[in-house]
Order: structure tokens, then C-alpha cells, then sequence
């Protein structure tokens, strides 16, 4: 179990805690309900006393009270972790790495989204190609903060902002989520309610703006053997490389978005 669904676990056993100690948080009301969007979680447990108690349980440990109370965790294809009085949740916790708001996706993945968020890529098109003439350049390095005008991402706000809401709370590049999210629970401690930050997707991107880092990677993302693509890669192979470069002895063409 890694430190992210460690805390998606501890933050849903809160969530429970919260329920049964009849708790309003910010943004969701007093909870009243807390599970998935067609199955409700069983209570929380007078004898599993507070969560807070469980910052150091065992992997095994955690995994066996999210059994007892059937919690499970939420797949690839549900922006929403966990629904609270009927309100899909994504849970993004700052504990350890950064969240991220986008992952490592190439060209083609932003195209769908555009396509769902009903705007372009034009002037993502523009950053990238911005980011790749600094970085060889050597002005920037792999990972740029996204905190003024000299970032090649900061001019084109307007359709980031529009993208960055569809990948956090609509879908991923390739579908649209089964479980969309209507809201983003931040925190730096999932046992503490007093971290937690409630974020909507009308202000969400404006709040995070300068928190942003951008780059373009390898690891992740990028079709196995690249250049050598598959033929499921065939149709999209001109658009991927559009965005990729080989730099450093590997094809980086995965743009990854997250928060500082």
C-alpha cells in the first residue's frame, strides 16, 4: 500500500468518524452519508475510537477496518474517491509527494479532453513548444513552476484552466470518469479536518495557478518503444510527436501537471 492510498483510506475512515460524531465540513454540509455513488459504507465503529489514533497503523491494519466497513478504493476510471451525502469527492493529500492534477499524458490524451471541455489545445500547442526552446536552452529545468509570466505555461490560462477542470473532476485522456467528482478535498493530514481545504471547480484552477508545476517527462506515458509504436499507436503517432523531444538519451513527450 502506497502513502497515497494509505491516506485515501485514512481519509474516508474520517469521513466516517465525521458522520458518526455529526460533523459539517466546508463545501459538503453536515455528513450524513459517506460510500460510493450506489453503496453506502457501514458506520464507523465506536471501539476503532478516532482516526487520528491510526496516523502510524499497519498497511494490514488499515486494510483489515476498511474491510470490516467495506470501504474500497476507488479505481482509474472514478474521478471521485468517495461520495459524501451524495456529492463525488476526489481526495488529494499533500502528506507526502505532491498530487497530481494530471498524469504523464501525451498529446492525443489533451485532444480528448479538449474535445469534452469544448476548447482547444492552440495555445498548450505554443507553451510546449516554449517549454522545449527554454529547456534546451537551458533556462528551465525538467519540472517549471508555474509562478509568473516567465513560465511557458502561464499564457495559456484560459484553456488550461478549462483542461486542468476536466482531468480533476470529468475524466482522463483516453474516457470520460464513471464516477465524476464535483468537488476536491486537499489535505496535509487525512485524520485532521482542520487541513483539510474543500476546492470547487469554478475557482479550483484560479486558487492553484502558481502552485502548478509542469513537465514533460518519459518514464510514464509515452507508448512502450517509442518511436517503434504499436500499431494501436499508429493513428495517433504524428500527434504524439508533435509534443516530444529526445533529450538526455530518452523521448519526453508526457506532459504531467501538479501541485507544489
Amino acid at each position: 500500500m502506497n502513502a497515497g492510498e494509505r491516506d485515501e483510506y485514512l481519509a474516508i475512515f474520517t469521513l466516517l468518524y465525521a458522520r458518526a460524531c455529526g460533523r459539517t465540513l466546508e463545501g459538503l454540509g453536515k455528513v450524513q452519508s459517506v460510500g460510493k455513488r450506489v453503496r453506502r459504507y457501514r458506520d464507523w465503529q465506536r471501539d476503532l475510537g478516532d482516526p487520528k489514533q491510526l496516523r502510524f497503523a499497519t498497511d494490514e491494519l488499515i486494510a483489515k477496518i476498511a474491510t470490516t466497513l467495506d470501504v474500497t478504493k476507488a479505481s482509474g476510471v472514478e474521478k471521485a474517491d468517495v461520495h459524501v451525502n451524495g456529492i463525488g469527492v476526489s481526495l488529494k493529500s499533500h502528506r507526502k509527494a505532491p498530487p497530481a492534477l494530471v498524469n504523464h499524458t501525451t498529446r492525443p490524451g489533451w485532444q480528448f479532453a479538449a474535445r469534452n471541455a469544448g476548447v482547444t489545445i492552440d495555445s498548450v500547442d505554443r507553451a510546449v513548444e516554449l517549454y522545449w526552446q527554454q529547456r534546451q536552452a537551458g533556462t528551465i529545468r525538467e519540472d517549471v513552476l508555474n509562478d509568473g509570466p516567465a513560465s511557458p505555461f502561464w499564457s495559456a490560462r484560459t484553456e488550461l484552466t478549462s483542461l486542468l477542470k476536466y482531468f480533476m473532476f470529468e475524466g482522463t485522456g483516453t474516457r470520460l470518469s464513471a464516477a465524476p467528482a464535483a468537488v476536491v478535498l486537499e489535505f496535509t493530514d487525512p485524520t485532521d479536518l482542520s487541513t483539510w481545504v474543500c476546492r470547487e471547480p469554478a475557482t479550483v484552477v484560479d486558487e492553484l495557478w502558481s502552485r502548478l508545476v509542469f513537465s514533460l517527462r518519459s518514464d510514464k506515458g509515452m507508448p512502450k518503444n517509442y518511436p517503434n509504436v504499436s500499431p494501436r499507436y499508429a493513428k495517433t503517432k504524428s500527434s504524439i510527436a508533435r509534443w516530444t523531444v529526445y533529450w538526455q538519451n530518452e523521448y519526453r513527450g508526457a506532459l504531467h501537471v501538479r501541485v507544489r
